[in-house]
């Protein structure tokens, strides 16, 4: 996680920031687990809940990309100049200008998605041959306007983190999966067919959304900072910023879009149940990556974009480096230990009801293929947002269009022969792509490359060992215990207990600096 020495204000507060956005992406991952099981169980890895993930994928291409800090990462730095420059009333005029321009577009954008999508449907004739697409685009035309709240919600992060209130902006996924589980377990004592169960799901999931963007408006509001959108539609700054704003969203989209990607490809070259396990497998990717990767980068950027707007840009590079080398350090060790217990978790998580150990062999591989994506996407992230602190949005917009041509390509040609996980070594290799491209540009902003192959050994020691620790307590469990998830639970424990003593052995400095944040 993002931190620097112990007696640096600003680095303790990075690294505060990203504890709390990890506690409360870990109350809102277990709620998100809770969900999975439950869809699984009800639909397992059937064709109807397929049509429902693949209908999801928009939304929550950017529930995922907004919501977890892309917004704020791109807006931050215009609202720190202008409250640098200009004072904290300019701040407030410019984020009120981006919250009118927004809504404006969201509602655009979403009216005519609705035009295409149900015309769409309209013109598909019924039948067999017709049943699926016609099934999918109808749960995409009821869940497409779940993009305007969390757009809304997204932006509205922004101050928030600025002024280091991180706890609403990390609350919102939270609130989402809980709606989302009373809904499945309502719906599923209400309704017989599981067709009826998913229609009435997408009216769950527009509420909730709903609910996140009112939780993230009263942050706003005890703030101080405006609530009500302003359209104004000649405002050189916001337009100086929106001009920006697409580079930088795409500078943040790659993994996104690939897993997007994956999930269209996934269903239509290997089968239509497919991007079930590929939609589960990035879900579990995505409980390291948001504790400990989105959770850095949301807690670092604030801290960014105030040094990069004072003008210190060795401090800058000294955060980053630490950055990106404490965080790298989590993520192997918690990418590590997955893949050690990945077989039996997903067993004791997701064999239940409709949901097979044949499933669970078919994701098992997906996933762990997809675990190699946890080191590029953090380190890529970091480098990214320090980018864009600096006013580099070019750069990072390149580096991720070259990265989703190479998903495309490698997908078309591993599916067919690997099956699911194709698609996860695919994203792999383009997150790669990307992160290498952004290290060798590191120049182009007058900073210097924040990760240095002589360090990267006692950077992978602890998740090394923690891997070994988390084997070897599996190996020794009996496999017989009465108590369901035993092994997991004690190959959790070893772990984490060999893999702090490690950090503490070998990077004294970051042990320090997270026990101290702990503490605080």
């Amino acid at each position: 996680m993002a931190a620097v020495s112990g007696n640096d204000g600003g680095g303790r507060h990075a690294l505060r920031g990203a504890l709390v956005m990890s506690v409360w992406t870990l109350v809102s991952r277990v709620l998100g687990f809770i969900r999975d099981a439950l869809m699984l169980s009800i639909f397992g890895a059937s064709a109807g809940q397929g049509a429902f993930l693949l209908a999801w994928t928009v939304p929550n291409l950017f529930r995922k990309l907004l919501g977890e800090g892309a917004v704020s990462a791109a807006v931050q730095p215009a609202l720190m100049k202008a409250e640098v420059e200009e004072g904290e009333a300019s701040a407030k005029a410019l984020f009120a200008s981006f919250q009118g321009f927004l809504l404006l577009l969201l509602v655009v954008v979403v009216g005519i998605g609705e035009i295409v999508i149900w015309t769409w449907r309209a013109q598909l004739e019924l039948g067999a041959d017709h049943f699926d697409l016609r099934r999918t685009l109808y749960f995409s035309g009821f869940l497409l306007p779940y993009v305007i709240p969390i757009c809304l919600c997204a932006l509205c992060a922004a101050p928030q983190n600025l002024r280091d209130r991180f706890w609403r902006p990390a609350l919102a996924p939270v609130m989402l999966n809980a709606v989302w589980i009373v809904g499945l377990l309502v719906l599923s004592s209400s309704f017989d067919y599981n067709e009826s169960v998913i229609n009435a799901l997408c009216a769950v999931i527009l509420v909730g959304g709903l609910l996140q963007w009112i939780l993230q408006w009263t942050g706003l509001r005890d703030m101080g900072w405006p609530v009500k959108p302003h359209l104004q539609l000649h405002d050189p700054r916001r337009n100086r910023a929106i001009r920006a704003f697409a580079p930088a969203l795409l500078g943040m989209a790659a993994l996104q879009i690939n897993v997007a990607i994956d999930q269209i490809l996934v269903r239509s070259l290997v089968n239509e149940t497919a991007n079930n396990y590929s939609f589960y497998a990035n879900r579990m990717l995505h409980l390291p990556l948001a504790l400990v990767g989105v959770a850095a980068m949301t807690g670092s950027m604030p801290l960014f974009a105030k040094l990069a707007a004072q003008g210190k840009l060795q401090e800058l590079g000294r955060v980053l480096t630490r950055g990106c080398e404490s965080t790298l350090l989590l993520i192997c060790a918690a990418g590590i230990g997955m893949g050690v217990i990945a077989h039996p978790l997903l067993t004791l998580m997701f064999q239940h009801g409709e949901f097979t150990a044949d499933d669970v062999n078919l994701l098992t591989p997906t996933l762990l293929a997809y675990l190699w994506v946890l080191p590029f996407a953090t380190v890529g992230g970091m480098l990214t947002r320090a980018h864009q602190s600096l006013g580099s949005y070019r750069l990072p917009a390149i580096a991720a269009a070259v990265s989703i041509p190479v998903n495309l390509v490698l997908d078309v040609i591993l599916l067919p022969r690997l099956g699911v996980p194709g698609a996860g070594w695919a994203t792999t290799a383009s997150m790669a792509v990307q992160t290498v491209i952004l290290l060798f540009s590191m120049s182009r902003i007058g900073l210097s490359r924040p990760v240095h192959l002589r360090r990267l050994p006692g950077v992978l020691l602890p998740g090394v060992v923690a891997g070994f620790a988390a084997w070897a307590a599996l190996e020794f469990t009996p496999t017989d215990s009465f108590i369901p998830g035993l092994g997991v639970g004690f190959a959790v424990l070893a772990g984490g207990f060999a893999g702090a003593i490690t950090t503490w052995l070998a990077r004294p400095d970051d042990f320090r600096d997270l026990i101290r944040a702990l503490k605080r």
